[in-house]
């Protein structure tokens, strides 16, 4: 019963939305139902893929939890606040520079292919980190659970890039 606890104050703030939105004034513009149609079909997808890419950039901390409490041979931790700052830290880099980059790549290529070639770039980076995860927690005395701040740093900074 402690989920419900952590579940109430969303749920009340969602019916809230919810109250506020049914409750905003109707402003008719005139526009017909295949415009509107179209219009959702075109935003909706980008909103989506914005917030799972601002989702993405955060998966990191997943990563740490899963990780944070196994150890190793020696008896440390996968993944340490160290090990975390780092990863996060290189990430944090390639994503400052990535701006300096994608900008004039962004202005030559158009927004559509931009947000295509981020979006799947960052799903494929993710989708490494996930099975780098899967395949340290699977096996624990693996290389790759060696070089795990390795990988972690090089996927991480992949992900942060198309950011």
């Amino acid at each position: 019963m402690a989920y419900l606890e952590q579940l109430a104050p969303i749920l009340i703030l969602l019916a809230v939305i919810a109250v506020v939105i049914a409750r905003l004034p109707k402003v008719e513009l005139g526009h017909t139902d295949a415009f509107r149609r179209r219009r959702v079909l075109n935003w909706l997808p980008l909103g989506l893929t914005y917030a799972f890419l601002y989702m993405a950039r955060y998966n990191l901390t997943v990563s740490k939890l899963a990780l944070g409490d196994l150890k190793d041979g020696a008896g440390n931790p996968f993944m340490s606040n160290t090990d975390f700052a780092t990863i996060f830290g290189i990430g944090t880099l390639v994503y400052g520079f990535a701006f300096v980059i994608n900008g004039p790549l962004t202005d030559r290529v158009g927004g559509r292919a931009a947000i295509l070639a981020s979006a799947g770039g960052a799903i494929v980076s993710n989708a490494a980190m996930g099975l780098v995860t899967w395949m340290v927690l699977k096996d624990p005395d693996s290389e790759l659970a060696k070089g795990l701040t390795t990988a972690f740093s090089i996927l991480y900074a992949g992900n942060m890039y198309f950011q």
